[in-house]
């Protein structure tokens, strides 16, 4: 017959209490000095640098904008002077890297038109015109922006020069058109660059795809027992940045805390957005703190189950069988309590009360929970009961020692293969995937409720920017 890991982890430690140096112990007064135990908060924070070529948003703004910039006439320039102007772009547009916060525009274009002065002089009438046909290499500043209703914009769009002078000489007059054509210029960017394909990218959605994709319960199960992990997100977090390497990057930042509940689903309100906050972190990284919880009752459950009624041979002569079995918090260790009945051959039965005390350490190369510093303890009307040669065997410890162990390792598998699935997210930007996660356990501790395992994630994202022109 074959056994189950939690009925030969069970089953090996009430032999252990057979076998171990027997020491007091009373359940009702749990043995521990030192330090309160103070639980880690288990948290959860995912870090994704996002890079966008300026090279792809070169074609939005390509497609996007129109030949003709705007056109004006009898425009009134002061002083006399008036002018048609019509404004083209008249070649491909270009991007490039300013600051770590401004990009810069190139943005070809045409200035024709004629250059005018009406003006009464000495009871006289004087018009003259002169055409002027200009090809101009404006440059044009602005900075991406991811605003707090998280909509991508471009704020604060200044034109730096024009590649050349706007002055023109007529008739002794100097005329200085860029006051002009700035004001022109500056009207045709906002309405023209602020409703390109720049600020097509929804990123109002990405945030709400991440916020609903990060709490949704992760549902991990090993011997018929269910726990499903979830995390309330809180904080979210972006900062932009351009490259040298002419690139728009953002650092989209997630953090929350994260639970654990035992048997049903946990039902989760989503909560609205946050308010954005500035990001500090570059790091590609994923970082999650799971608190996988065993309830003792659903451990007793399963082990009155599995093994109350059951029994085991200790040598020749003896034969025990155990019932009634329960688990509890015993300071900073686990009591494992049960009543025992040990039938020797030719002599009196001994009943009594077993006691296993024991601290949980992880092991991982087994990836399975161990007990660490064993004590055992046993309440019986035998007072030779303590000494019988029964109690004593050194050959069946070392066996014990080898085979004393409870794996979890489909509790880590599990929890990696939904914590793969769930990091899969695909938005209109990009697509992101989480790269095989690792989970290692930080720590094992008891409490009154039920035994905390600890299990840390981490990884990074890999980032597939999708075509968006």
């Amino acid at each position: 017959m074959q056994y189950s890991p939690m009925q030969n982890f069970t089953r090996l430690v009430i032999l252990i209490v057979l076998f171990s140096a027997c020491k007091s112990i009373n359940p009702n007064k749990p043995s521990y000095s030192g330090d309160p135990i103070i639980l880690p908060r288990a948290t959860s924070e995912i870090n994704i640098p996002v890079e966008i070529p300026l090279s792809q948003i070169e074609q939005l703004l390509n497609n996007s904008l129109s030949s003709r910039l705007f056109a004006e006439r009898g425009l009134d320039l002061g002083g006399g002077f008036f002018t048609d102007i019509d404004v083209n772009k008249t070649g491909s547009a270009r991007l490039v890297s300013k600051s770590s916060e401004k990009v810069s525009l190139i943005l070809p274009m045409s200035m024709a038109g004629n250059l005018k002065f009406e003006k009464r002089i000495f009871g006289q009438n004087l018009n003259t015109a002169i055409p002027f046909d200009e090809n101009l290499m404006p440059e044009i500043s602005f900075i991406p922006k991811i605003g707090a209703d998280w909509n991508f914009s471009l704020q604060n769009i200044q034109i730096e020069n024009y590649g050349r002078s706007m002055k023109y000489n007529l008739l002794g007059f100097e005329i200085d058109l860029d006051p002009m054509i700035r004001k022109q210029l500056q009207k045709m960017l906002n309405e023209q660059l602020g409703n390109s394909g720049l600020t097509q990218f929804d990123f109002r959605s990405i945030a709400e795809e991440a916020w609903t994709t990060f709490a949704k319960p992760l549902a991990i199960a090993q011997d018929g027992v269910a726990a499903y992990i979830y995390t309330q997100p809180s904080r979210l977090k972006v900062t932009e940045e351009v490259s040298n390497d002419q690139k728009i990057k953002l650092y989209l930042g997630i953090e929350g805390e994260v639970f654990s509940q035992v048997g049903q689903a946990p039902q989760i309100q989503p909560k609205p957005l946050p308010r954005l906050q500035a990001n500090d972190n570059k790091e590609n990284m994923l970082d999650i703190m799971i608190p996988l919880a065993i309830n003792y009752d659903k451990l007793d459950e399963y082990l009155n189950e599995s093994l109350s009624g059951q029994r085991f041979r200790t040598d020749k002569n003896t034969v025990l069988e155990v019932s009634n079995l329960s688990s509890q918090s015993f300071g900073d260790r686990i009591l494992l309590k049960m009543d025992f009945l040990a039938i020797r051959r030719n002599r009196r039965q001994i009943v009594g009360e077993m006691y296993l005390v024991g601290k949980p350490t992880f092991d991982s190369e087994t990836e399975a929970i161990r007990f660490e510093e064993i004590e055992f303890d046993i309440h019986t009307k035998n007072l030779l009961a303590r000494s019988a040669t029964w109690m004593k065997q050194g050959q069946v410890l070392n066996q014990i020692k080898k085979m004393a162990y409870y794996p979890i390792g489909e509790y880590l598998d599990a929890a990696r293969f939904e914590l793969q699935r769930q990091g899969n997210i695909q938005t209109d930007l990009a697509d992101f995937r989480l790269i095989q996660p690792s989970l290692d356990v930080e720590g094992i501790y008891s409490t009154e409720s039920d035994i905390r395992i600890y299990i840390r994630s981490r990884g990074k994202m890999d980032v597939r920017l999708r075509n968006f022109y």
